[in-house]
C-alpha cells in the first residue's frame, strides 16, 4: 500500500493560515480592538477575490460559459489573483480534469477518496505538476501575463496591499491580519466547500449518478456556486442557479456586466432540456426502485412510469420542432403574431412537463413510503 506523501511547504502554508487566523487575529482584536476599516477591508477583498474565483477562473476561464471583452479579462485576472489559488492555467487545467474524469482515479479532487481529500487534502499531497486542455487560455495576453508574474502580483495583492492601507490609518498589522491572513483563509476555504461539502450533502435533481449535490446554503457561502449537481449537469450554462430566487451573485455580476456590454455570448441551456433532466433523474429513481420489486402492486406503478416517458417523448420531441422553427424567425424577417404564437406554445409545453415531473415525484414518494 503506497503512503502519502506531502508537500511540506504547502501543507506548512495552508495549515498554518487559518491557525494564524484563529490565533493572531483574536488576539490583535483583544490587544487593539477593531476599528471599522479592518472588517470592512476584509468583506471587500472577500467579496472580489471570492468572485475572481467564481466568475473569472470558473466559469470564464475553466468553462468558458460567456466571453469578456479583454478589459474585463485583465479586470477579473487581478482579482482572481487576489484569491491565491494557483495560476488560471494551473487551476482550469485541474478543473477541467475534474469534470472529464469526475469520481475516478483521475479526478484530482475526488470526493471518493474522502471528505479531507476533496476539501484540502489533495493540495497537500506531492503529485506532479499537470498543465493539459488549456491551450486556449495560454494564448490569452492576460493569461500570459499572470502565468510569468503570478507570485509578485499574488503576494503583492494578498499580503503587501493589506499592510499599506493599514498604514494609511496606523495599524499595518491589522491590515495584514484582517485583509490579508483572515480574508485569504476564508476564500480559501469557502472554495474549498464547492469541491467537498458540494459533493457530499444536498440533492440531485438533474442527475442522480454523479456525487455532485445542490445546496442552496452553500450557495450563500460560494457566490452562488452551491447549486453543483445544475452545473455538473451542464457545465457551460454561466449560471448555477437557474431560478429567479435561487442566490447566485456570480450569475448577476455576468448579467449586470453584459448590459454594459463588458461581458457578451452569456450561455443558458434551454428550458427544455433542463426539464428533461429532471424527469430522466426521477424516472431513474423510479426504475432502480421497480427493478427491486415485482408484486402486483408495483407493476401499476411501472405502467405509470411507461405512460409518463411516452408523453414526455412526445413532448420533447415537439419542443424541438418548434425551436426549430423559432430558430429561423430569428434569422428571417419576423412574422406577425408568429413570435407570440411559439411562446405561448413553450408555455403549454413547460406546464405539460412540470405536470410530468410532479406526476413522477408523486409516484417516487409513494413507493419510497412503502419501502419503510
Amino acid at each position: 500500500m503506497n503512503s502519502t506523501i506531502y508537500n511540506i511547504p504547502k501543507t506548512i502554508f495552508l495549515i498554518g493560515l487559518p491557525l494564524a487566523s484563529m490565533i493572531g487575529v483574536p488576539l490583535y482584536v483583544y490587544q487593539n480592538g477593531v476599528v471599522w476599516q479592518e472588517p470592512a477591508m476584509l468583506l471587500i477583498g472577500w467579496f472580489f477575490a471570492g468572485l475572481g474565483i467564481t466568475v473569472g477562473y470558473h466559469r470564464l476561464f475553466a468553462h468558458r460559459s460567456f466571453k469578456a471583452k479583454p478589459l474585463t479579462e485583465w479586470f477579473i485576472m487581478f482579482i482572481s489573483t487576489a484569491a491565491l489559488q494557483n495560476k488560471i492555467v494551473n487551476w482550469c487545467s485541474d478543473h477541467r480534469r475534474h469534470h472529464r474524469m469526475l469520481d475516478t482515479k483521475q479526478d484530482p479532487y475526488s470526493i471518493t477518496e474522502g471528505f479531507f481529500h476533496a476539501h484540502i487534502g489533495w493540495i497537500m499531497k506531492k503529485t506532479p505538476t499537470i498543465i493539459e486542455g488549456v491551450e486556449d487560455l495560454q494564448k490569452k495576453s492576460c493569461v500570459k501575463f499572470q502565468s510569468r508574474f503570478y507570485w509578485p502580483l499574488a503576494i503583492s495583492l494578498c499580503f503587501l496591499l493589506p499592510v499599506v492601507i493599514g498604514s494609511l490609518y496606523g495599524r499595518p498589522l491589522g491590515g495584514f491580519l484582517w485583509g490579508g491572513i483572515l480574508r485569504v483563509t476564508l476564500v480559501h476555504h469557502f472554495t474549498y466547500f464547492i469541491n467537498s461539502l458540494c459533493h457530499y450533502a444536498g440533492t440531485k435533481p438533474y442527475d442522480v449518478n454523479t456525487t455532485a449535490r445542490d445546496s442552496w446554503y452553500m450557495a450563500l457561502l460560494t457566490f452562488g456556486e452551491g447549486y453543483h449537481n445544475f452545473h455538473h449537469k451542464f457545465q457551460w450554462d454561466y449560471r448555477n442557479g437557474i431560478r429567479w430566487y435561487d442566490f447566485d451573485p456570480s450569475k448577476w455580476f455576468i448579467k449586470t456586466l453584459s448590459y454594459f456590454r463588458l461581458t457578451y455570448d452569456l450561455k443558458k441551456v434551454q428550458e427544455s432540456r433542463i426539464l428533461k433532466a429532471r424527469f430522466d433523474c426521477l424516472s431513474e429513481q423510479v426504475t432502480s426502485i421497480l427493478n427491486e420489486r415485482s408484486s402486483i402492486t408495483y407493476k401499476k406503478y411501472l405502467t405509470r412510469l411507461d405512460e409518463a416517458n411516452a408523453k414526455v417523448k412526445s413532448y420533447m420531441k415537439s419542443w424541438r420542432e418548434l425551436e426549430k422553427e423559432a430558430s429561423k424567425i430569428n434569422v428571417l424577417e419576423s412574422i406577425p403574431g408568429k413570435i407570440n404564437q411559439i411562446n405561448s406554445l413553450r408555455l403549454q409545453y413547460k406546464i405539460k412537463m412540470n405536470g410530468a415531473i410532479n406526476s413522477l415525484s408523486v409516484i417516487l414518494v409513494s413507493l419510497k413510503d412503502n419501502l419503510v
